[in-house]
Order: structure tokens, then C-alpha cells, then sequence
């Protein structure tokens, strides 16, 4: 194809759409988008985030994206529709998940119930950190250095730091009020 070839095709196929006016088309379509979203989405931080992505695919495929004004704006808008599908999907999958998580936290309740008002408030006396290692430690079941390892302490300082929790926790338990 010749140079005088490519200036007769339409201007939608001669050439990449100008950064600025990506920008002004993103502009304009954002609203129309966040309309299309919220009015298909029952929440409106999904419908959000639903819009970001789809500017995503649309900023990545820039070069596909057709020069004329309508012809962008249907673009735009299959892409959000395949992005909505999406976010359908990963809801079920979500809500899915929840109702699983939902049934095991029930069956665990039941066989273990929760620690006693007087344990949590000794726990509470601790800083975070030695809080966390101790609750990694007897609850999670990690040695005392990978619980350290999670928190980024060295094997000793974890071991150190648990000993002084420990002992703070049963001067805690041990003590009348």
C-alpha cells in the first residue's frame, strides 16, 4: 500500500488516536460509564471499580481504539460490558466463597468457643506486636521463630520478645483484680 493509498482510507484506520485526545474522550465517557455501572451493579464502589477497569483495557488498547468520536464510544462500551460479565462472575465466586467461609466459622464456633473475657483482656495489655507473636504462637501454631519470621524478627529476638509476653500475660492471669 503507497502513502497515497493510506490517505484515502477513512480517518479512523490511517492512524493511532493522539494521547490528549484519549484523554478528553476518557473525560467524557466516565460518567456515561459510571452510569451504565451503577445502574447494573448493586454496589456502588463495584460499579467504581468497574469503571477504573474498564479504563484500564481501554488506556491498553489505545491503538485498537477508533478514531471517531461514536465509534470510540461503542468500543468503550463493549469493553465495559465484557468487564461487568466479569464482575458478575467474580461476585458469585466471592458471595460463593463467603457462604462456604460462612458455614466453617459456624461448625468452629461450636467446637471452639471463644477464649474467656479475662485471657483477651491480658492479651490486650500487650503491644501489637508481642500480642500478635503470642496469638501466632498458641493459636495458629507456629514455632515461636517462623511466628517471629512473619513478624520480620530475628529467631532470638522472637524468642526474647515471646518469654517477656509470656511472662506478662501470666503475672496478668495470675494476678486478683
Amino acid at each position: 500500500m503507497s502513502a497515497t493509498d493510506v490517505n484515502e482510507l477513512p480517518p479512523a484506520v490511517t492512524s493511532a488516536r493522539p494521547a490528549a485526545s484519549l484523554d478528553i474522550l476518557i473525560a467524557e465517557l466516565v460518567p456515561d460509564l459510571l452510569g451504565y455501572f451503577t445502574n447494573r451493579l448493586t454496589n456502588r464502589e463495584d460499579a467504581a471499580d468497574a469503571v477504573a477497569d474498564t479504563l484500564l483495557v481501554l488506556w491498553r488498547k489505545q491503538k485498537s481504539l477508533p478514531l471517531l468520536h461514536e465509534d470510540a464510544r461503542r468500543y468503550a462500551f463493549g469493553i465495559a460490558r465484557h468487564v461487568l460479565q466479569s464482575t458478575r462472575r467474580g461476585a458469585v465466586r466471592r458471595n460463593a466463597l463467603a457462604d462456604r467461609l460462612r458455614a466453617v466459622v459456624r461448625e468452629d464456633a461450636v467446637t471452639n468457643p471463644e477464649p474467656d473475657l479475662e485471657l483477651r483482656a491480658a492479651l490486650a495489655t500487650l503491644t501489637a506486636k508481642d500480642r500478635e507473636l503470642v496469638l501466632l504462637v498458641g493459636w495458629d501454631g507456629f514455632t515461636v521463630a517462623d511466628a517471629g519470621r512473619v513478624l520480620g524478627l530475628t529467631p532470638e529476638a522472637a524468642r526474647a520478645r515471646y518469654s517477656r509476653a509470656r511472662g506478662k500475660l501470666r503475672q496478668q492471669l495470675s494476678s486478683p483484680d
